[in-house]
């Protein structure tokens, strides 16, 4: 009965979990990001690329704080503009979104230096 019951849990939250297009669309994330171009914001493969190379194996985690908490500062070339905190988003959903925005950066193209031209990530600035 409790491997039944263990069963039926752990399919039910497979089953309600989100994927990041529909959490990416419900939450109105290409109002202002594309996947592959600039709008008013980077493109999700040019974050993905810049993380990757500029946080290594910190990528996701930044990338998942970024989202929960906002971020101004990191790209040069949208410094007039922020990325509001997400704070209600689960653990679960953060890094299901981060690992899509990582996934998209063998899209994304240049050196790799997204659109700070080679001036670093901003570290220390959210």
């Amino acid at each position: 009965m409790k491997k039944i019951m263990m069963t039926a849990v752990v399919l039910s939250s497979v089953l309600f979990a989100q994927s990041a297009e529909e959490l990416i669309d419900a939450n109105g994330c290409l109002a202002c990001h594309a996947v592959a171009s600039k709008k008013a914001a980077p493109a999700f493969a040019g974050i993905g690329k810049r993380n990757k190379r500029f946080e290594g194996s910190d990528a996701k985690a930044t990338i998942m704080n970024s989202i929960k908490n906002g971020s101004s500062g990191k790209y040069p070339m949208f410094a007039d503009s922020a990325m509001p905190a997400f704070p209600n988003f689960s653990q679960e959903e953060l890094s299901t979104l981060a690992d899509y925005i990582l996934a998209q950066s063998s899209i994304a193209k240049g050196k790799g230096m997204g659109q700070g031209r080679g001036m670093g990530m901003g570290r220390g600035m959210q």
